[in-house]
This record gives C-alpha cells, structure tokens and sequence, in this order.
C-alpha cells in the first residue's frame, strides 16, 4: 500500500501549474473523485478495530505485547545488574524472532496500482469478513485509505502554510472533511480504529 499511496501523494502534491490539466492517471484520475463521508469513516473504523480484535487473539501477538511491556520495565532500570542486562538481550532476539515469524496478513506494500491493491486485499479473508459486513468492497476499502492519507497530508501542509494551491488529482472536498472533522477523527485514532 505504501508504494502505491507515496505514487498517490507524489502525483498530486506535485505544484499545479498555469490552466488546471485532466488527470491522466486512471487511478489518480479516479482518486480524486472519490468523497470521504463519515458513513466510511466509520466503517473502516470498525473494520480496523475488528482486525485488531483478531490480532489480539494471536498468541504470538499477546507474547510479544508482554514481552515489550517487560523490555520496557528494564530499559527504565538506572543501574540494571547482570542477569537483567542479560534478560533484556534474551527478549530483544525473542522479539526479533516473533517478528521474523509473524504471518504477513495483509500486505498491500508492494501494489502498483488499485486494482492490485484490491486483489491483494481481497486474497485476505479476515479482511474481507469483516468489509462484508459492513457492506464495504476492497476497492473501496482501498480508495478510502488512499484518499484519507492524501486529504489529510494536503490539509496538514495547508494549515501550516506551506501549500497554497489544491494539488492535481485532490479532492478538495476531502480536504474541507479532514478539516472540518478533525476532533472526531482524532478520537477515532486515538480509539485504535483509524490505524
């Protein structure tokens, strides 16, 4: 997702120059087209708080989220003695093999385009159980993703100052919704569901 979503974010903060051009790109051009509602909003955010259910059901996941908790506690430590400073190596490899273990799931990464993020996607049925039932397709679920990171890039570089005109391929009235649902799509964050 990240190739595909820095491509998105690259072609349309590129500076808009002279008269307005017609996006070229299908999947910029389709983009910037699509209009960020809360209805969605809401269902990616139950949809990702439903992944993290589910990854919290993984043993693997609850050994790692202990383990990190007791790295934490020793790293704290002024003055650690042997065993622990032993102890703290123990659970970095540990961690380190938790990691090389872990089952990729959902890795959109590498897509190249939307329709290969949609398939990829929908190769992963957690994924798709949890965007059927909230009546949501992958290639919507795709969409949103990329036009939630693109709007609120765009309207984070507009209230710094730093961007004056609407890149090609942005929909401003993402941009306009990120602003004016901030407070509530804070929440969401901080609630787990807009991750």
């Amino acid at each position: 997702m990240y190739t595909l979503c820095a491509l998105a974010i690259a072609l349309s903060l590129a500076p808009a120059q002279g008269t307005p051009k017609i996006v070229a790109d299908p999947d910029l051009r389709e983009m910037s087209t699509y209009t960020l509602t809360m209805d969605a909003v809401n269902k990616f955010a139950r949809i990702n708080q439903g992944l993290l259910a589910l990854q919290k059901q993984d043993p693997k996941y609850a050994e790692q989220m202990k383990l990190e908790k007791e790295l934490e506690v020793l790293r704290k430590k002024d003055e650690p003695t042997e065993a622990e400073d032993k102890r703290k190596d123990e659970i970095t490899e540990r961690l380190a093999a938790l990691e090389a273990q872990k089952d990729s799931g959902l890795n959109t990464g590498d897509a190249r385009n939307l329709n290969e993020m949609a398939a990829k996607i929908e190769a992963f049925p957690p994924v798709m159980n949890l965007l059927r039932k909230e009546g949501m397709s992958a290639r919507e679920y795709a969409k949103f993703t990329l036009a939630i990171i693109q709007a609120g890039l765009t309207a984070g570089l507009q209230k710094q100052g730093l961007l004056k005109t609407m890149p090609e391929g942005v929909n401003p009235a993402n941009v306009k919704f990120m602003i004016e649902h901030e407070e509530e799509l804070k929440k969401l964050q901080d609630s787990g569901g807009m991750q």
